[in-house]
This record gives structure tokens, C-alpha cells and sequence, in this order.
């Protein structure tokens, strides 16, 4: 929406980030265009490409946005289907207890064991590459240890005195859920979300800098590996390509790690304030 997508433009393939200077590879250079040792030639940076190209000629600042947006699909996944199941799990478990307990740790248990990168080379076999089937395989084989968490949050609050009053009192588990237990086990739900939001994102990157990703779907993984796979030159000669993408993914897990910690800290109800 707010760049557009560029088309392919080979002519202008690797042109340098602004301040940077770089051996021209391609046909044009926006820059200064210095002469070194013997043929060699050097294209200087520009204003027309701040960030530079890649081998398609697609500035990188596109390349890094577009990746934002498909980490943007992860996390809405993750926030929209795997923390409500995950906590509904957690907490139904830890209330009820007894049998329905076992069977949903039992069922947890087995899906721990199930390698989700497996799982997602065997769809890949039958299906091709695609974000759904990333998304649904590491998504859904992955919310266990939330869920455990949870659970072990609630057996810890469900034993407290006003949580033992109120269900004397004959409040059902609905409400002792809404109002005594979920409140006291943000503080650990949140961190674990964030930190599972991670896993996502880099296990994304990861599948996508092997080569098993949708090649139309720009992943940061992707990017990076088109810059460390160049042709006719060393990875360190046009930098950028896998530099400027490896930042961001390291911004963003970074940004995961310290906006969970402080949202811990936030909604710890047993935190002054």
C-alpha cells in the first residue's frame, strides 16, 4: 500500500546503498562511477536507491517491508488462533482436573513429539510451498508448551484462598476462570506468546532461506539467502541484500523478547504500581 511492488529491472541490479561504494556489476550505476585498477569499476550510492538493489534490480527497501508483512502474517496467526487454544487448553485443564486433565496433556504430550519441520516437508511433497501450510504446521504443533504453562499457572491459583472461597460459594469454573484466573496468569501467557511469535517468525525464515518457501512470497529468509547465493561474486561484494534483512529479523525477535518482558512486568497484578 504504501511503496507498491516494483517490476523487474535488471539494469539496475545491485546498485549500492547511499554512502556505500561497491564494484559495479550491472549495466548502470545512479551514483559516481569511479575507475579502479585496471577494469575494474566502482558505482558510489545514490538518493534514487538509499538502501540499493538486489539481482532483480528490486530496491531493498521493498525487500525488507514486504518480509515485515509476511512476519506480520505469522504473528496475527499465532495471535489469533494459537493464544486463545493454547490458553483455553491451559486453563480448562488446570481447573477441571481429573481425566479431561489427562487426556488434554496426554494429547499434548504426543503433539510435542511430532517434529513440525517434518510435518511441513511432507506437505510440502504433496502440496508445494505455501505460508497456509507453514502457518497451520508449526502453528498447531507448537502451542503445547503455552498451553503447559498455563496450565501450571492455574493449579498454582485455583489452591488460593479466594479462589477456594469463591467456588465454596458455588461460582462456577466460567467465571473463576474470567475473574480470578486468567488475571493472575497473564504474566506468564504473555512472555510465552511473544517468545512462541518468535519461534514462528525465524522458523519461517529459516524453511524460506532453505529454498522451501513460495518464491512470489518475499520472506526475509529468502532475501538472505539470495545475497549469500550470488553468482560470479563473493556474498561480501553486494552485502547489503543479506545484511539489511538479517537486521530486521534480528530487530524484530529482539522487539519480541523486551515488549513481552515489559508486558509481563505490566500486567503482573502483583506488581506496584
Amino acid at each position: 500500500m504504501l511503496i507498491g511492488r516494483p517490476e523487474l529491472n535488471f539494469a539496475d541490479a545491485f546498485q549500492p546503498p547511499l554512502g556505500f561504494t561497491a564494484e559495479r556489476f550491472g549495466p548502470s550505476c545512479y551514483g559516481e562511477t569511479t575507475v579502479g585498477e585496471g577494469i575494474t569499476r566502482y558505482c558510489h550510492g545514490s538518493t534514487y536507491y538509499p538502501y540499493g538493489t538486489n539481482h532483480r534490480g528490486h530496491p531493498m527497501e521493498y525487500m525488507v517491508v514486504y518480509g515485515a508483512r509476511t512476519a506480520a502474517y505469522v504473528v496475527v496467526f499465532a495471535a489469533a488462533f494459537i493464544l486463545p487454544l493454547a490458553t483455553a487448553v491451559g486453563v480448562v485443564a488446570g481447573l477441571r482436573g481429573g481425566r479431561l486433565d489427562d487426556l488434554l496433556m496426554g494429547y499434548v504430550d504426543v503433539q510435542l513429539c511430532v517434529p513440525a519441520l517434518f510435518v511441513y516437508f511432507i506437505g510440502y511433497m504433496y502440496d508445494g510451498p505455501s505460508l497456509l501450510l507453514l502457518l497451520l504446521t508449526f502453528g498447531l504443533l507448537s502451542w503445547g508448551g503455552v498451553a503447559r504453562l498455563v496450565r501450571s499457572e492455574v493449579l498454582q491459583r485455583r489452591e488460593a484462598g479466594h479462589v477456594v472461597l469463591a467456588r465454596s460459594l458455588g461460582a462456577s469454573d466460567r467465571y473463576l476462570a474470567r475473574r480470578h484466573v486468567l488475571p493472575n496468569v497473564t504474566n506468564t501467557l504473555v512472555p510465552a506468546v511473544f517468545h512462541l511469535c518468535a519461534i514462528l517468525v525465524l522458523a519461517e525464515a529459516g524453511v524460506a532461506f532453505l529454498g522451501f518457501s513460495d518464491v512470489e512470497l518475499y520472506s526475509w529468509g529468502s532475501t538472505i539467502a539470495e545475497g549469500l547465493r550470488t553468482e560470479d561474486m563473493h556474498p561480501h561484494q553486494v552485502w547489503w541484500i543479506s545484511t539489511l534483512p538479517a537486521l530486521a529479523l534480528t530487530l524484530l525477535l529482539l522487539g519480541f523478547k523486551l515488549v513481552g518482558d515489559g508486558l509481563r512486568d505490566l500486567l503482573d497484578p502483583q506488581t506496584d504500581t
